[in-house]
């Protein structure tokens, strides 16, 4: 069972990544307009207000510089002198923001879109950030409504995705992106939302609504289901000085009476689990 490691009443957290240079986990609540990090063991935390929603970044080259996906743009940001470098306007509908994304292995930064209307439309898509010609492309992927779960397999031969609104994760041959198919079905009641990869190639995907996470087998089949205090999981990372510590990540908002761990960042330690660091931007 996951336990409560920080207490951050975020009405949307999500996307956390594990920094190895600086043994900090980085997350962001997406609402709240806010990047953050957490150091373990040391209780050192870190906080970045942003002038928009921030829905996923990526580490780059430089340890104190991030790729920023905010809501209506990527741009570049300077951790030591909160300095914003945009890089390009979200693409695609105008009804959509910049939502789920990471690197690939080669250090592009593929991400997705959502759309923002009620009742929510697949009108959202997926999209990469070269990094050697810095221009955005287009992915021949179905479009979505909520963009999510975006991850790669470690040798970055299969990417996974997946429509929020829709109870399947799938994947497809990357970066071909041919014999696109449903990875796994997502049983357990909640509906999919963020995923991260372990050195092995399992799949963790963290359940909206379910209660748990789970790691699927490179296969597709259930491995292991880890019971969480929060209703709403967003996304799990795995991290630590010696990686194997499980974080995921949640959400308060739209909960009426929210527990302590809806909003909390949460973590528990994984036997036989061996995480792998994210590749960071190449640009």
């Amino acid at each position: 069972m996951f336990e409560i490691i920080e207490k951050s009443e975020d009405m949307l957290g999500e996307c956390p990544i594990w920094c190895p240079r600086t043994h900090r986990l980085f997350w962001t609540n997406i609402l709240g307009n806010e990047l953050l990090a957490y150091a373990p063991g040391t209780g050192v935390r870190g906080r970045w207000p942003l002038p928009e929603r921030l829905a996923s970044f990526a580490f780059t080259a430089r340890q104190d510089v991030l790729l920023l996906g905010l809501a209506s743009r990527l741009a570049f940001f300077d951790l030591a002198t909160g300095v914003l470098t945009e890089i390009g306007a979200s693409p695609g509908n105008p009804n959509t923001r910049i939502g789920d994304g990471r690197c690939d292995r080669e250090g592009n930064f593929v991400f997705g879109t959502m759309h923002e209307g009620e009742p929510q439309e697949r009108v959202g898509a997926f999209y990469r950030l070269n990094a050697q010609t810095m221009t955005i492309e287009s992915l021949a992927l179905p479009g979505v409504a909520i963009a999510n779960s975006v991850c790669f397999s470690p040798d970055g031969t299969t990417m996974y995705y997946c429509d929020s609104l829709q109870p399947n994760i799938f994947c497809c041959e990357y970066p071909s992106l041919e014999h696109q198919r449903v990875f796994a079905d997502v049983l357990g009641g909640g509906a999919p939302d963020g995923s991260c990869v372990d050195a092995d190639g399992f799949l963790w995907n963290a359940e909206w609504g379910g209660s748990r996470v789970v790691r699927y087998s490179p296969d597709g089949r259930v491995d292991r289901v880890i019971a969480s205090p929060a209703i709403q999981s967003t996304c799990p990372a795995i991290g630590g000085h010696s990686g194997d510590i499980l974080f995921c990540t949640s959400a308060r908002v739209g909960l009426s009476t929210p527990t302590d761990a809806d909003g909390a960042l949460l973590a528990v330690s994984v036997t036989g689990a061996n995480g792998m660091h994210e590749t960071c931007f190449a640009g």
